[in-house]
């Protein structure tokens, strides 16, 4: 592999991670923080939702737009 392969491949590979913790683990966990306070999806499941939507919709954006830097920087 080249250089810049590594470089992709090592960012990725850390996308992946923080996909899995953004993405899954309040899924897997039934809880995620919504500002200061912490929601459950037993308690609260219209606040869990919304704030689930809200917390992959970013993260996504980020992701796209760090996506299109990398490739106008990257050859």
């Amino acid at each position: 592999m080249k250089g810049p392969e590594i470089v992709i491949w090592s960012i990725v590979a850390l996308w992946l991670v923080a996909a899995a913790v953004v993405i899954g683990y309040p899924l897997m966990a039934g809880r995620i923080r919504a500002g200061l306070d912490r929601v459950s999806r037993e308690d609260d499941p219209r606040t869990f939702w919304n704030a689930y939507i809200f917390s992959t919709v970013l993260f996504l954006g980020a992701s796209i737009a760090a996506g299109l830097f990398l490739r106008s920087v990257l050859p």
